[in-house]
């Protein structure tokens, strides 16, 4: 989830819906916009997109939890992130991927993430689509993923 080009391909999916004389100026003031301004925008972008008529009305008062999923291949170790009511984020199980905030806009979440212990640290957005989330339940599609991959999440006990 963490990777150096992830903020560059967020930004050129946003300059692709935009009006052909805004992807230039978009493209050209991101490279020399520190991380997190990038990430501001981008929800600031996401906000003011009109949402299609079929997409998933989404219950924001349900994001803030621990939501948590299998380890990929070690199905009997669990990792997650937990989502505070304030807008901060943190990992769980994870300890090279480290979340520090969130934001929900309609049915996207863009979570900001760093890596620690690593040669070269990189600071990154994920935008995820919410295609489901209930009391119990979240599942994402990161934006970057090959159609049809989900991520699926469980919450963890019952407080939010």
């Amino acid at each position: 989830m963490n990777k150096p080009w992830m903020l560059l391909t967020c930004l050129m999916a946003m300059a692709a819906c935009q009006q052909p004389e805004k992807q230039a100026a978009v493209q050209d003031s991101a490279a020399a916009m520190p991380a997190d301004s990038v990430a501001d925008t981008l929800v600031m972008e996401a906000d003011s997109v009109k949402v299609a008529p079929d997409t998933v009305h989404i219950d924001s008062t349900l994001a803030p939890g621990r939501w948590m999923q299998p380890v990929p291949g070690l199905d009997s170790l669990t990792q997650g992130i937990y989502l505070r009511k304030n807008g901060k984020a943190s990992s769980i199980n994870m300890h090279t991927l480290l979340y520090d905030k969130w934001a929900l806009v309609k049915d996207t979440l863009f979570l900001w993430s760093h890596s620690e212990g690593v040669e070269n640290p990189v600071t990154a957005v994920d935008t995820l689509l919410v295609k489901s989330l209930d009391d119990t339940s979240m599942v994402l599609f990161p934006l970057k993923a090959a159609p049809g991959y989900l991520e699926k999440y469980t919450r963890k006990g019952k407080g939010k």
